[in-house]
């Protein structure tokens, strides 16, 4: 077997495969790859088949424009998933889980899809077995400006990359660190940290980069551009839908409310009730920006 490290959100990831040389041509992979030789924190192994099966469904996700993702547990006590580009397209890839999501094996089963397959296995196992150690992945498009980033947040189509693309457009200096799928990281001191990641949707921008956070903004379309501050309970309410993990594990859903918690209290939250025009991207630099 050959293997590739790499380094996402501080931690250290590891993949097995038969052949890597694929591994060195998915240019999102390439900036965080590392020769680091610390412990790994999630270790994912590529085998030619999944033979083992769940009983029953506990999830099924199949919304409209997103891959169609199916979870069950196996009767030894293993997380399956199972994965399609779309919903209706046929299984593209298997994910088999140890309990605590250290150990993952998966199999290709459509070979056409197979970069579609690596990339959601990685993003996946990686969210569910961080989310232990203070560390969230966000759906999130994120803005560098003057050593902080700061996260747009919402619901898909809500205009969370139009927002930053406002940014881009009318502040100087600004700078697109990850337009999707970010990971926030608390550390040792309290700080919290934004780190760019393989994963940044339709938008190729895969920076193995990381900025303190300066400020999480929900984007809310409105017929006018207003922003508020969050209180604490508000703010957690906010960011909380944001956060990709798998809420019926209890160490998850425990680490994921956890970190939340200290999210909100360490870093300013708002709401944007915002149209998408220039004038929402200054209200909301002028006010997050202080």
């Amino acid at each position: 077997m050959e293997n590739r490290v790499y380094e996402i959100g501080g931690h250290l990831v590891r993949m097995e495969t038969e052949n890597a040389s694929f591994l060195d041509k998915m240019g999102n992979l390439t900036p965080f790859r590392s020769d680091k030789t610390g412990p790994v924190i999630l270790n994912i192994r590529q085998i030619e088949a999944i033979t083992e099966r769940y009983d029953k469904p506990m999830i099924v996700s199949e919304e409209p424009g997103f891959p169609n993702i199916t979870v069950g547990k196996t009767p030894k006590g293993k997380w399956f998933w199972e994965m399609a580009p779309l919903p209706k397209l046929p299984v593209s890839g298997r994910m088999l889980c140890s309990e605590d999501f250290s150990n993952i094996e998966f199999s290709v089963v459509d070979p056409s899809q197979s970069l579609f397959t690596v990339n959601n296995v990685m993003m996946i196992a990686y969210a569910m077995r961080c989310a232990r150690f203070n560390t969230l992945s966000f759906h999130s498009s994120v803005i560098k400006k003057d050593g902080r980033g700061y996260l747009f947040l919402g619901k898909s189509g809500t205009g969370k990359s139009t927002h930053s693309r406002l940014w881009l457009e009318n502040i100087p200096g600004c700078e697109l660190l990850n337009d999707d799928n970010p990971v926030v990281r608390i550390q040792e001191d309290g700080s919290v940290t934004v780190y760019g990641t393989p994963w940044s949707g339709k938008t190729r921008c895969y920076k193995a980069e990381e900025v303190p956070v300066g400020a999480f903004v929900r984007i809310i379309q409105a017929p006018e551009n207003r922003i508020t501050r969050l209180k604490l309970v508000p703010a957690y309410a906010s960011i909380y839908p944001s956060v990709s993990s798998f809420r019926p594990d209890g160490p998850i859903a425990e680490g994921l409310h956890n970190s939340l918690s200290a999210v909100a209290a360490a870093v300013p939250c708002y709401n944007l009730e915002c149209l998408p025009n220039a004038e929402a991207a200054m209200l909301c630099y002028n006010t997050v920006h202080e």
